[in-house]
Order: structure tokens, then sequence, then C-alpha cells
């Protein structure tokens, strides 16, 4: 710091008691702009900025603070004593440093992370240096509040393990789901939120559902599929027109509850109603009838029409009842009061969402 700033931190120190009490935050302000000035400091600038700053902060509201916090978290040497006593003030200081400062002892951000207030734990998530073992722990936290911070930071070092716990949560939260999904191209991991993802996220999340081979090689596909009867009756209630019915009927077929059957059904690009007609072994006949006179968004459209049906005729059925699932989550799959028939090919000793087989699934055609 040049001589003449120095001379002037002193000149404010001597006339800092006889300010009145409203010229004091202001003061702050002022003391720590001339500090702010360089990153490092001799011990007598750091001495004296300390003691000033801390007979000004007890007085300071904070918006004076918040200043004061975001131009110490540049700074290299800040006085540990003064950032002390500014996360204490709590607030949206404390949440400045927590998410800026270098000089947060990484020990106390893993606590934070693990048991601080949420609004303070959000902040940690959002820091440009959290390390694995911190991300780690933010994303077993319960709060959604975290987990969209932790999720939205594109520099969180996020694992298999934490995608999997946040594409959990995320099945019913579309911010979390959006935030995971703008990280880049998604991994198997992120496959339950299918129904949140758009256009080239979902062709990136089926072919890699594909390419995991979520169909175990050599077996073949689950048979039996719809009765007529049974068959007859999903149509009708689509054509009805009464998407509430309709989505009843596909909650009571599917491993799903009623939430999620109801977002396929207005799902308007039709990728999770496709994925619906094969998991339940609909004829292809009766799902162009369904699309064409009870989804004009896709039946009006060739294009939109064609893209779905490549679906239903191209993904095979134990791949769309596991990407079912995988939306669906534990709960969803069990609703209770659910008067669901099992499917064939759901049984519990089917493999888990992405493991990897000997042989590559086949892929459909462009989504």
């Amino acid at each position: 710091m040049p001589t003449d700033i120095y001379a002037r931190l002193r000149e404010l120190a001597a006339s800092s008691d006889s300010k009145p009490a409203e010229m004091r935050p202001v003061l702050l302000r002022v003391i720590t702009d001339l500090f702010t000035l360089h990153l490092l400091h001799t011990s007598d600038e750091l001495r004296l900025y300390e003691e000033m700053a801390g007979k000004l902060i007890a007085g300071a509201d904070e918006s004076a603070l918040t200043h004061v916090a975001r131009k110490l978290s540049r700074c290299l040497d800040a006085p540990p004593a003064v950032l002390e006593r500014i996360r204490a003030r709590g607030g949206q200081p404390a949440r400045e440093l927590l998410r800026n400062s270098p000089l947060i002892e990484r020990r106390d951000l893993r606590e934070i992370a693990a048991s601080g207030a949420c609004d303070q734990a959000c902040a940690v998530a959002g820091r440009d240096d959290l390390d694995h073992e911190t991300a780690r722990i933010l994303a077993a936290r319960p709060e959604r509040e975290i987990l969209r911070a932790l999720a939205a930071n594109p520099k969180a070092p996020l694992g298999s393990q934490d995608i999997r716990l946040l594409a959990a949560r995320g099945r019913s939260d579309p911010e979390l789901a959006g935030a995971l999904l703008g990280r880049g191209e998604p991994t198997i991991d992120a496959l339950p939120l299918f129904s949140f993802a758009g256009p080239p996220e979902r062709a990136a999340l089926l072919l890699l559902a594909l390419e995991a081979n979520l169909i175990h090689a050599g077996r073949p596909e689950p048979e039996s599929p719809l009765d007529a009867e049974t068959a007859e009756r999903v149509e009708a209630a689509a054509l009805d027109g009464k998407r509430g019915a309709f989505a009843k009927i596909l909650a009571e077929r599917l491993p799903c509850d009623q939430v999620l059957a109801r977002r396929i059904v207005d799902d308007e690009p039709g990728d999770t109603l496709a994925l619906a007609f094969v998991a339940l072994g609909l004829p292809r006949e009766a799902c162009a009838r369904i699309l064409l006179g009870a989804f004009p968004r896709i039946g009006e459209s060739r294009e939109a029409f064609d893209r779905v049906m490549r679906l239903v005729r191209t993904v095979p059925r134990r791949v769309a009842l596991r990407m079912i699932e995988a939306m669906a989550g534990p709960s969803g799959a069990q609703a209770p009061g659910a008067a669901r028939a099992p499917l064939p090919g759901s049984a519990p000793e089917r493999r888990s969402i992405g493991a990897t087989a000997a042989a590559p699934a086949a892929k459909p055609g462009r989504v």
C-alpha cells in the first residue's frame, strides 16, 4: 500500500472516534476501499486496518458490511479476525465471504456443508474452488435450495454418485432437474430426469440408455402385450379426451404414480408417451390412432407423428420399462393404492439403470 494511502488511513483512524454514528458505516467502506487497493499488505497496515474495522463493524448495516465482505473476498491477506466478525453477523455479508473468500478454512467449509444454515450452505455450494469431499457432503443435504445451488455451479466437481443422488431428488423438482441437465452432456445417471429434458438431452439420454444395454444380452423381450380388451380400454380412455382419466389408467398399468403419468400425458413432444406405449405393449396401430385422435399437436404434424412412431417401433420394450422406472423412482414405481397389473420384464432381478452388458443394443432412429 503506498505511503500516502497508509497515511490517509492513519488520519481516518485518528478522527474516527469523533465521527457521528451515521457516518461510521461510510467510514468502514472508505477504509476498506483504501485497504483493498492492493492484494498484500505490511504488518503495520494489517494491524491498523484490523483495529479500525473492528471498531466500526458493530455499528455497520448489512449493506455496508456486504460491500466490505465483497472487497475483502478478493484480498489475499485480509485479517482473519475481521472476516470472523463479519461471518458472525450472518446474512448476505457472511454469504459473500463463504462463497468467494479464499481464506475460509476448508474444515469450516465442510462443517457448514454438513450442518450449517441453509443459506450459508448454499453459499458454499456456489464456490469456484469447491472440492470433491465438500460437494459430496452438500449433495447429501435434504434442503432442495442447497441441491439447486450445487447443481447450478458449473465448477462443482460432481461424481457419478453425487449426480445419482441429485437426479433422484430432481424427479420431483423441475428447477433442480434443469440445473443438472444444464451442466453439459448428460450421463446415464441423469436418466431419471428424462421427462424434464429438452430435445437434445432426451436424444442423448435415450442413446445412452441403449448403449448401456439396458436389455440383457441374449434375453428375449418381455412378451404378453396387453390383451385386446385392456388395449381397447386404454385406447378408449385416450380418445375420450379426458387426460386425467387416461393418466390414471397409465398409472395403473405402468411402474409409475399418477404424477408421472400425468406428466407423460401432458408431454408436448410425445417422447415419454411413446415410451409409455412401448412399456405397455400397446399395439402400434392403437398407438397411431391415439396420436392422431387425442394428441393433435403430434397427430397434425407429419414430422412429429413420424418421430414419435419411430420411437414406438425402435425402442426395445425392456428399455422403455426401465426408463419409465428411472423417471418414477422407487416411490413412483410402488405408488400406494395403485391397482397395477405386473408388467413382464419389470421383475426385481433386472439389472439396475446404467449397468453394462456384453453386447450393445440396437439404436433407434433419430430422436
